[in-house]
């Protein structure tokens, strides 16, 4: 495994994340529904730490909290090997509190995010988005005071646009609050669009990038390449197609000859071009089998050729 710092902090990540979404059951009360078991999702935890990664990407809504108490199970006993990344903003209540990004439902949420990991002090708390009715100098000085406290080493957001990232920094400067070092925001060959301001303003400001979705939704593994799998996610959001395969199909065909050449998977190749861009720091993968898990983590440890990258970028450009 390669590891580099994330952003400008002193914290090192591994190029490959493990997502925890769909850890737990199909219908929480509140949350994102899961899919993969909880015997199987801490197979999956324990061969990922085995794989040499150790930040593991979490969210207090993942399955209704159940995503962290998995999690929390999981590396009982192997707590030093983890980089525990974990979010605060959705909805965990009927309570018009029990959600957003205030001050009152951070410091509830994070005793909660707390109990459920079985741990003391949450690596990286990110905002999990915008939260367009609480005063960004109320988040982060709530966020400040858990890093005083030791509940929370580094904190970074999700899902921010280029304008809202760069107030939170400049509330930071100004009031001598504790910064973001990280976004989080979707990134792949499909899928481009932080080009074009978010990505060169972490550059600028060394904000480290944690990419979500980096392989399109599972369009960049090849698997529609002979229509559309039963279970598949195509099948299930058909806009998807529509979206990001029709569009990028001789992209496709580029990056299967690309795999073919470099002896790699579709899914290798472009995991590899996509943590090897400006400001990226890791990539999150998701996996419901270890098998999946094992084959992304052979994106790592070598680096795809300059010429070849530039033909993908072109490729993958419309």
């Amino acid at each position: 495994m390669d590891y580099v710092r994330l952003g400008n902090s002193g914290l090192k990540v591994s190029r490959i994340s493990l997502g925890c979404w769909i850890f737990g059951g199909p219908n929480p009360a509140y949350g994102k529904p899961g899919k993969v078991s909880p015997l199987e999702s801490a197979r999956i935890i324990d061969r990922a730490l085995d794989l040499g990664i150790n930040l593991l990407d979490n969210a207090n809504r993942y399955t209704g909290g159940e995503a962290e108490e998995i999690l929390g199970k999981a590396i009982k006993g192997r707590r030093s090997e983890v980089v525990i990344a974990t979010k605060v903003r959705g909805r965990m209540g009927p309570g018009p509190n029990d959600e957003g990004l205030s001050r009152g439902h951070i410091m509830r949420e994070v005793e909660n995010s707390l109990r459920r990991l079985g741990t003391d002090y949450i690596d990286l708390y990110q905002a999990h988005s915008v939260d367009w009715e609480t005063p960004l100098e109320e988040t982060l000085r709530a966020f400040d005071d858990l890093i005083a406290q030791g509940k929370v080493r580094y904190i970074g957001c999700s899902n921010f646009p280029a304008w809202v990232l760069t107030k939170s920094l400049w509330i930071s400067d100004v009031h001598n609050l504790t910064k973001f070092v990280s976004l989080q925001p979707i990134y792949s060959l499909v899928n481009r669009e932080i080009e074009k301001e978010i990505q060169p303003l972490c550059v600028d400001q060394g904000i480290g990038m944690i990419l979500y979705s980096p392989l399109g939704g599972g369009v960049l593994t090849g698997k529609y390449e002979n229509g559309v799998p039963v279970g598949s996610r195509g099948e299930a959001e058909p806009q998807l197609l529509e979206q990001r395969v029709h569009p990028f199909e001789r992209g496709l065909r580029v990056l299967k000859e690309i795999a073919d050449e470099v002896d790699k998977t579709p899914a290798q190749v472009a995991l590899n071009w996509v943590i090897h861009r400006p400001a990226v720091s890791s990539a999150i993968i998701g996996a419901s089998r270890v098998e999946q898990l094992e084959e992304n983590v052979g994106a790592v440890g070598w680096r795809l050729p300059a010429e070849l990258s530039q033909k993908l970028d072109e490729a993958f450009t419309v």
